[in-house]
């Protein structure tokens, strides 16, 4: 499995001692043990599915033929759409080439070579260069077929081309990665430039300040000077992402302006599966920054407060959307499962778990990967499922789509 720190690791035995180390705590040695065990077992739990997740899309995804990789699978492998979303394109590359630069197992040379499988696709037809676009779709060849107004397609080309430049130090990958992070840290700081893409800039979304905060630590992992070199884009972007906490630090709102809260419903939506993501990416970005305070902030209001109000305490799963009021939320699948908030839920606990301690983190982690082993999980064919009812009845059987790829376990 991947580790946060970037170094290589292969099986359980090394999770579990980066979990427990640090932080070392004073519990007998009775009460150690238990934990060794738990974490041993939900390490392994992991570890196989990772296996099986890769396994299915090595298998059913890799398009020799033209390169990149078909995305829309159903459950059992079946490509049912040509078409190649290229945010997923670039998200596969970087998993890939992730998985080849922090793990010994899949230290490889077919690992490294399908990664390249998507990074050739994407150097030759995701980017537009007349205005620094990356198309939101393309077809099976690689002809454009949209755009959308959000910066994921940029966020994950960014990240796919650093991690392909570590892995094989050629040139093309980071001069391209390159140019579009300098693209994309002017479109969030550069109101003007994000309106004339179709953006709303009057209001700020949490979503697009957690990308691109995902985006400058995936790229300032291989490479601690990237830390340095980009302070005041990761200062701006805290601040930013900061003024999204609102009601006298109780909520984290998915949508402000820049003199608070958005009047209406779209004002009082909360994500949570944003929020918890966004908070493993501060609580990263803390540790890497010596941010002790903002670490303890992130942990109470990020992590706990948003684990307990977004569980269903009846069916289980997080929801998808709350109304901070209390209101039905608008947004007509809120009180769907999806797999992302779940699997984002997971990392928030088990980096709020290593950091503290706190034996609540890994219980609810537990709690959750359980949950996601009996309503997202296939065993017949590998991979999760994407989406399920209030009740955790799968509704759409695909295994990849227009915005699923590769399954979120992978991260965790």
């Amino acid at each position: 499995m991947p580790s946060n720190g970037g170094g290589k690791n292969d099986g359980p035995e090394v999770i579990v001692t980066k979990l427990l180390d640090p932080p070392e705590t004073d519990a007998a040695t009775k009460e150690r043990e238990e934990l060794l065990t738990v974490l041993a077992e939900l390490a392994g739990r992991l570890e196989h599915e990772l296996k099986e997740v890769i396994k299915f899309w090595d298998s059913n995804s890799l398009d020799t033929e033209h390169m990149g990789y078909l995305t829309c699978v159903d459950y059992d492998g079946t490509i049912y759409d040509t078409t190649k979303y290229c945010a997923l394109q670039a998200q596969q590359t970087y998993i890939y080439a992730k998985l080849y630069n922090c793990t010994d197992v899949y230290h490889t040379e077919d690992m490294l070579e399908t990664a390249k499988l998507g990074g050739e696709f994407l150097l030759r037809h995701a980017y537009r260069a007349s205005d620094g676009r990356c198309f939101h779709s393309v077809s099976r060849e690689g002809k454009p077929l949209s755009l959308r107004p959000n910066i994921v397609s940029e966020v994950y080309f960014v990240m796919a081309f650093f991690e392909l430049h570590y892995a094989t130090k050629q040139s093309n990958y980071i001069s391209r990665g390159e140019m579009v992070l300098k693209t994309v840290l002017a479109w969030i700081k550069d109101s003007g430039s994000l309106n004339s893409y179709g953006m709303d800039t009057s209001y700020s979304t949490l979503s697009d300040l957690g990308h691109v905060l995902r985006m400058l630590l995936a790229i300032s992992e291989h490479n601690p000077t990237k830390l340095r070199q980009h302070k005041e884009d990761f200062t701006y972007l805290i601040k930013r992402i900061l003024q999204h906490v609102q009601r006298s630090n109780t909520v984290v709102l998915e949508t402000v302006q820049s003199t608070g809260e958005v009047e209406g419903a779209v004002g009082r939506l909360v994500n949570p599966g944003t929020v918890l993501e966004v908070g493993w990416l501060l609580l990263k970005y803390s540790l890497i920054a010596h941010k002790k305070e903002l670490r303890k902030q992130v942990m109470s209001l990020f992590v706990d407060k948003m684990f307990s109000a977004a569980w269903d305490p009846n069916h289980g799963g997080i929801f998808t959307f709350l109304d901070v009021d209390g209101l039905n939320p608008t947004e007509l699948t809120w009180n769907m499962k999806l797999w992302w908030p779940v699997t984002d839920a997971m990392i928030a606990l088990i980096m709020s778990y290593k950091m503290s301690g706190e034996r609540k983190y890994l219980n609810n982690f537990s709690r959750v990967f359980d949950y996601a082993m009996v309503h997202f999980r296939e065993p017949g064919h590998g991979e999760w499922y994407g989406y399920a009812d209030n009740e955790g009845r799968v509704t759409h059987t695909f295994k990849g789509g227009p915005d699923k790829g590769v399954c979120g376990c992978v991260h965790v």
